[in-house]
């Protein structure tokens, strides 16, 4: 399982405190930083600025702002789809990976729209993945569905064959585990609490009394609590 960190994308930071806290990060061991929208100095500076060990630095943003995502030259890219019809998103998949990005579409609502239309939902995952997604990431936004039915949607789709990923609107870890077993192999969250820089790190994982199933393993990140004693805030 591989961990995608959001944190860059909550706003107030300053950019030299965003750069910072990439690259603690990427100490900790997760696959993907997410900077958020494409702002332009702060990919600018990244691209300077950033050598990043493990981490891959994302750019997220909207099926329109291709020209932005484009512009931030990072080597993956994520595609945030909520609202938006399959071909704009096919399309700007399409476009990404002519130019050479890596590709995650994050499915925004993906769970409210499969209890309305799991069919639709199913096409649209299969859509991006043969436009060239990498990984589509099944986002609970509204948070309204119980850890065993994400579970059990995840299964369902996983069965495609297409790489899943899971988020959700607070990071649950009880919802992280079961979409983990489910099948999703990228999952995103805050793993990092970031006030003004990197104050601490946040453990991917909760106990199995707490859940009822085993935790996800993380090899990467099996000193996290000793790096939350290390690590401290942007000075």
């Amino acid at each position: 399982m591989e961990l995608y960190d959001i944190s860059l994308r909550r706003t107030g930071l300053s950019i030299s405190d965003r750069l910072v806290a990439a690259r603690r990060l990427d100490a900790l061991g997760v696959a993907f930083v997410d900077g958020g929208r494409p702002g332009r100095w702060f990919y600018h500076r990244a691209a300077l600025e950033l050598r990043l060990r493990a981490a891959i630095l994302v750019a997220s943003g909207g099926a329109e702002d291709l020209t932005s995502l484009l512009a931030a030259e990072t080597s993956a890219v994520t595609v945030v789809v909520q609202g938006h019809g399959i071909p704009v998103v096919r399309d700007a998949v399409r476009q990404l990976v002519r130019a050479g990005r890596r590709v995650i579409v994050e499915a925004r609502d993906f769970f409210d729209g499969w209890l309305v239309d799991p069919e639709h939902a199913l096409e649209v995952v299969l859509t991006v993945a043969e436009a060239g997604a990498e990984t589509v990431l099944l986002h609970d936004t509204a948070g309204g569905l119980w850890p065993d039915q994400i579970g059990e949607i995840v299964e369902v789709v996983a069965e495609t064959g297409v790489p899943l990923g899971f988020g959700c609107h607070d990071g649950s870890e009880a919802l992280q585990l079961f979409a983990a077993d489910a099948g999703a192999g990228l999952v995103q969250g805050f793993y990092a609490v970031v006030r003004g820089g990197l104050d601490r790190a946040v453990s991917p994982s909760v106990q199995p009394a707490e859940t009822g199933v085993a935790p996800v393993p993380c090899p990467r990140l099996e000193q996290t609590v000793s790096a939350q004693k290390a690590i401290g805030g942007v000075r």
